[in-house]
Formats: structure tokens, sequence, C-alpha cells
């Protein structure tokens, strides 16, 4: 029986297989030389990696690595000759049918056309080659539409459309007409600020949708204010900001200021390479600013462990390995974490390595203390405060970083020095301190920087990135469902100077994000999971933005921009902190209104309606939000009195119409930003009906429902009734989805 796999690689690879959902190898015909990293590597990672790779190196071969693959076994032979498959060990192991010689050794054996694969490899020399993610960027060459025939030659608008449409059409498949103008708008808005469009914008574009119209309704939303709160969202998420320290006591942390220079940042277009050095090492800049110190608490975010009787220089290289492994995910998409305790199970990074690439982020002073020093003073808002900061040890202090034997403290190995993975960033000199990290690994050289960047600004517009599982682009995540497209867009960074916003822009004006999200039978039939890019997409909006846009349409949302975090309403008893007493107490004014991002976070009790809607607790990076659909979301936008409240303003702004079906049209296209069907007001006037038979003479039940809307109320089961409408709104799919 093959012994057990350490528990934290099994997860890793029963994750890493169940997102192989491109799957499969290439078949190249007999004329064709196989690739080994098209060809062979898959067949590997699949059947065997798993022990022959680089966590158990079964007789000390790693199939991941060509120096192993080439060298003599233990037993004298050799895995590869190249030339020679004969007296190549692999071949002869996964063809034979001895079960006791045969690999793998449980399980299916490899299919017919994977050994011939694997035998043409070695046959033809056994060249080497690089998953597609690590090597270089290609320069994408995109044929104009006279180029080809199309039924579609006047589709495209740009580089994005003739990709796409390619493979639409080569498919047998035509895109889906253009998303009316009502759906339009509103889809661009809420991607673009996380906000629906304002009565002015829309009446904007409504009056010009032409080509002009619309590039000017981007421009006005790229430009706006709420463009910076929306898409801090995701750098949050990646940061693990919050506003505690974590761990069990979980006390509060003032960390608000660098959410603030973020918002700032993307607002003002920081050039992305910018933006990531000095998150990772803006102190160490030449002339460092106030704002390039704030930047570096990116890093500060890491839990700190107040309990007495810790030790803290456990918690201190604890912060240090998660700096690591957030860095990665974040900026590379890599699953760098597991190389902590051994050689990565899939891709070519040796345990060495890793702690070449920790030495970098081992040189801080920050040493898990109460206060979380070293912390800068600054004024932000009005508000004196400090935040904690990355600051390098002084000259002479330094630390000696060793490997650690399976990742333990109490195993150190040999001294290791600073070092960039060899596997991406070569064989050559190694920056020597934090700020050459980090400018290396935000160079355009750097394949993975823009690749990554490209893949998150896609997966945020169409809900799933060119590369699914965004947190992991190895030998084992899901692949680049369009390798050319993922490399168009990722030169359109880096060739417009690293401008998240020309991106952003390139990608909303493109014909391909502004098809219709309804979709013919036949395209349903044949692209179900909309690979193809063939339609919108169809997604329930994230949890900050259902929040923020029923304020928005029941006119309560608030503008205020930065500052520290409020507290809105939430359901009482939530919060069971144990030591310190802190309470959760309610913002007084429009604080009870501010936009989502501005939320208080503890790590210990997240605000439960945002978790309800899949946000998360912030204790680790999170790359990718996984939607899911359980009661307890409608549960919160029934009964939560945050949403409660929205539905009685919005009927209370309804209200001064005098018949209950113009007040029930009124609330439905405030709302969904479209007009309203009769069927919908048909319904919903049945259902405010009932609900004013039910409270006529029921005056204090009817007071507890309308709650503001009736203070000046002439008629309480009216008003009572419109906001069980209202209600019933807020709670419509088309409200609640981004289409």
């Amino acid at each position: 029986m093959r012994p057990a796999l350490p528990l934290a690689f099994c997860t890793i690879a029963a994750l890493a297989l169940s997102w192989r959902v491109t799957g499969g190898v290439t078949r190249r015909s007999e004329s064709e030389p196989v690739d080994f990293a098209e060809d062979v590597l898959p067949i590997l990672a699949e059947n065997c990696l798993r022990c022959h790779g680089g966590v158990r190196e079964v007789a000390g071969l790693n199939l991941g690595d060509e120096r192993s693959v080439l060298a003599e076994l233990r037993s004298g032979a050799k895995a590869v000759v190249p030339g020679r498959p004969r007296e190549s060990e692999l071949l002869a192991r996964i063809a034979s049918n001895d079960m006791d010689e045969r690999m793998p050794p449980e399980g299916a054996a490899l299919a017919p056309d994977e050994i011939v694969t694997i035998r043409r490899w070695i046959a033809e020399g056994a060249e080497w080659g690089t998953h597609w993610a690590f090597a270089p960027r290609t320069r994408v060459e995109i044929a104009g539409d006279a180029a080809r025939e199309s039924r579609h030659a006047s589709w495209p608008r740009n580089g994005i459309d003739r990709l796409v449409l390619a493979r639409i059409e080569e498919a047998g498949l035509s895109p889906a007409p253009g998303a009316d103008p009502e759906a339009l708008v509103r889809r661009v808005a809420l991607d673009l600020t996380g906000l629906p469009p304002d009565d002015d914008v829309r009446d904007e574009f409504f009056a010009d949708p032409s080509e002009a119209g619309y590039a000017r309704l981007v421009d006005r939303l790229l430009a706006s204010p709420a463009y910076g709160e929306r898409f801090a969202r995701v750098w949050l998420d990646l940061a693990r900001y919050a506003d505690t320290q974590g761990y069990e006591k979980d006390a509060r942390r003032d960390i608000w200021a660098w959410r603030d220079w973020v918002i700032e940042a993307l607002n003002a277009d920081m050039p992305y390479d910018r933006f990531a050095v000095r998150l990772l090492a803006g102190d160490m800049l030449p002339d460092a600013t106030e704002a390039d110190r704030v930047a570096t608490a990116f890093h500060r975010n890491t839990l700190t462990n107040t309990e007495g009787g810790t030790d803290n220089e456990e918690f201190r290289m604890a912060a240090v390995f998660d700096r690591v492994s957030t860095t990665w995910q974040s900026f590379l998409g890599v699953t760098f974490q597991c190389v902590q305790c051994h050689g990565h199970p899939y891709d070519p990074i040796p345990q060495r390595d890793y702690y070449g690439f920790l030495a970098y982020l081992n040189q801080t002073a920050d040493a898990d203390r109460d206060d979380d020093s070293p912390r800068l003073a600054i004024e932000r808002a009005g508000v004196k405060t400090s935040v904690p900061v990355m600051q390098e040890l002084p000259a002479g202090s330094e630390r000696a970083t060793r490997r650690l034997e399976r990742g333990a403290l109490t195993a150190p190995a040999e001294v290791v020095a600073p070092a960039l993975p060899r596997f991406l960033f070569g064989e050559g000199a190694a920056p020597v301190d934090r700020l050459g990290m980090a400018e290396s690994l935000a160079s355009a050289e750097n394949p993975l920087f823009s690749r990554v960047a490209a893949n998150r600004a896609w997966e945020i517009l169409f809900g799933r990135g060119i590369v699914e599982t965004s947190e992991d682009f190895g030998v084992m995540g899901s692949g680049a469902s369009d390798r050319a497209l993922l490399d168009h867009l990722a030169g359109v960074l880096v060739d417009r100077g690293f401008s998240m916003k020309e991106l952003l822009r390139e990608i909303v004006t493109s014909a391909t994000y502004r098809q219709s999200s309804v979709a013919s039978e036949e395209t349903v039939r044949r692209d179900p999971d909309n690979r193809l890019w063939s339609r919108a997409p169809r997604l329930r909006l994230e949890a900050e933005q259902v929040r923020d846009t029923a304020l928005a349409v029941s006119g309560l949302l608030s503008r205020k921009i930065g500052g520290p975090p409020v507290m809105p309403p939430q359901p009482d008893g939530v919060w069971q902190v144990v030591y310190s007493g802190d309470a959760w107490a309610t913002s007084p004014g429009e604080d009870r209104y501010r936009r989502a991002i501005y939320t208080f976070l503890r790590r210990s009790s997240p605000y439960p309606s945002f978790i309800a809607f899949d946000a998360t607790s912030r204790e680790t990076c999170t790359v990718r939000r996984i939607r899911t659909n359980t009661p307890l979301a409608a549960l919160v936008t029934l009964n939560d009195p945050v949403y409660l409240e929205c539905a009685q303003h919005l009927a209370i702004a309804a209200r001064a119409h005098a018949d209950d079906a113009t007040a029930v049209r009124a609330m439905l296209e405030r709302a969904l930003g479209r007009a309203a069907l009769d069927a919908e007001v048909a319904r919903l006037l049945a259902l405010v009906a009932d609900e004013r038979a039910r409270y006529a003479g029921r005056d204090d039940l009817a007071r507890h429902l309308a709650g503001k809307a009736a203070t000046d109320s002439t008629d309480l089961a009216r008003d009572a009734a419109l906001v069980a409408a209202a209600n019933a709104i807020l709670n419509l799919d088309d409200f609640l989805t981004k289409s």
C-alpha cells in the first residue's frame, strides 16, 4: 500500500486536481515535434508528480526537475536517456504490464496515446520546457478583419474582440447581440464604481448612446472617486485588511490610513508596477514620502498575537511566512506557501528557493509586539493617528535566514542568502534587498506579473478569470481558456505604462463586454459555461455591492470618502468579545450610511451580512471569492436592519404617488434601473393589496414595519404595504444580479 501523504500535500493535490478544468493533453500530429510543456508535463502532473515531485521524490526522482530526470537513479538506471527510449526507465515503467513494476502503482495505467507521447518526446531528444505561465509573454499578432472571412466582420471593436470572435466562430457560434442601453449603463457602472448609475449619468448616456457617448460614459465612471473605492475592495481581500489584530484576543488596530492610500492610488491611476513596489518596499525608496511608507502597511496587515505567554519570535515568523505567501498569491498567482515545508509538489520550486525569497522579508523591525510598532505618526481626514509600517533593521543588525527542515522553527538548517526563485527569474545576480526584490517582481520582463494583473481585471468584470484558478497559474491550475487573449491583455497593460484604467477601458469598450447576457439555445447548449465569452455573464453582486446598491437606490448612501472605519447597524448579539469588553456601537448620522468598504471589520466576528454573501474574515490573503447560494443570503436581505431601512426609504420616496400602481412602478424602476414590466407591477400590486388588508386597523404593527415612513403617515396600512413591496423589490433577482 502506498504510504500516506502529508496532510498539506494531500489538500493541495486534491484542490489542484479538482480544478483541472481545461484537462487533457494536446494531441500533435506525427509531423509536429512533441512539446514538453504542452504535451508531456500535463501527463506527469496528472499521474506521476504526487510521488515523484517536489514533496516525496520517491527513489530520488523528481519528474518536475530536469536535472533529476536526467541524473542516474539509485538503481544505476536513468529515468530518461535523451534519444534512447529503450534505455529510459520512465518509459519502461509506464509501459510495463507487470503490476509490481508498472507506474503509477495504483489506479489506471497511462492511456496508450500518453505512453506514445512520452516515447516520442524521449526519442526526439527529451528537450525540456517551461510551463506556459512561467514562460515569457508572446507578442500576439491579431489579424485585421480583412485578413479572414467572417460573417461578423463589423463586430470587433478592438483586439480583444478579434481574438474572442475567432474562437466563437471556430465553434460554429455567433456572438450575442449587444446589450440594451439600460442594461449596459447599469452593468458598466456597477463594474467600474460598484454602484448603480446616478440619474444624471443614465440620462446623459440615453441622450447619446453612440460610440462616442459610451466612451464618455466610461471615462466619467473611471474618473469617479467611487472607482477607487470599488477596486480597493479587491486589494483589501488580497492584503487581509482588517481593523483588528486577529487571533483570540483580536484587539483593535488603527490601519485604515492604508485603506485610504489604496483608494487614492487607484483613483490617481498610479501605474501598477509602481503601486506594487510601494506596497512591498515603499519605505526603501530614495527620498521615500510619508505616503510611500504608509503603503507598506500592506504587509503589516498580518496577524499579531497579543495573548500572554506566547513566543513573539514564533509569531513574528508566522507573519513573515504569511507575507511570502501573500506576495506570491497577490502578484504572481503561485501557490508558494507549501514550499515552506518541502519542494513544490508540481511546480519547479525547491525548498531552498522559498527561503531565499523569505530572506528579503525577514529583515524588518516589527516583532509581534502588542503596540504593532514600528508605527508612523500621521494625520488624515482631520484625525491624528498612527499606522503600522514596514521598516528595515539598521545596518549590522540583519537576521540570518535559515532553511527550516519541514518548515519547523525547531529544525533550522543551513543559512540561505536572499535570492529570487530560479524557475521564474533565472540564474542571474540576486537583488540585495527588499526594494530590489520588489522591482524585479514588478518588472515588465516578469511574465507572471502582468498576466496575473490582466487576469484579475478580466475576472472582476466577467466573474471568472481567463485562468479560472486565479490563485494558481501553476502546473495544476486550471490553465488559461485562451492564452492568446491573456497575453494580449497583459501586453495592453505593459504597453500603456501599467495603467489599470487603460486596461479596464480597453475591456469595457470591447464588443465582447457589451454583449447581452441573453444567449440563444444553441449557444447555451454548445458553450454552457461561457468559456468562449459568447455572451455577457449574469452574476450576483458582490457582498459590498449588494449593500451599497440598496443604500444608493433608497437615497440613503453617503458619498463621504476615507477616514476611520464606521459601524452601520447589525443584528444585536453578534459580537462576543471575551477579553476587552469591546462593543459594536452603531455610528450616528451619515456614517451609518457609508459605503461598505468603510465598515469596521473584526476578524473574529466579521460583519454578518457580508459573510452571508461570501465576503471573508480577512485572516489570510483571498485571491478569489467563490460565490455560493444559501438561504442565509435571502434571510439577510429580507430581515437585516440595513435592508429594512432601505426598503422604508424607498417606500417614502414612492408614497407621494397617489395610486399604488404608479408608486410600485416608480420603486421598481428606481431599484432595477430599467422600465418596469406590467406583469411585475401586477404581482406587486397584489402584494400591496394583501398587506394593506393585513395591516388595516393594526396601527402598531404597521408602524413597526413602516419605520421612518410612519413618522408623518396619513395611512399607516398603505405605508406598511409599500414597505413590504419595496422589501420584495430589493430581493428580486434583477436587483441582486448584474446582467
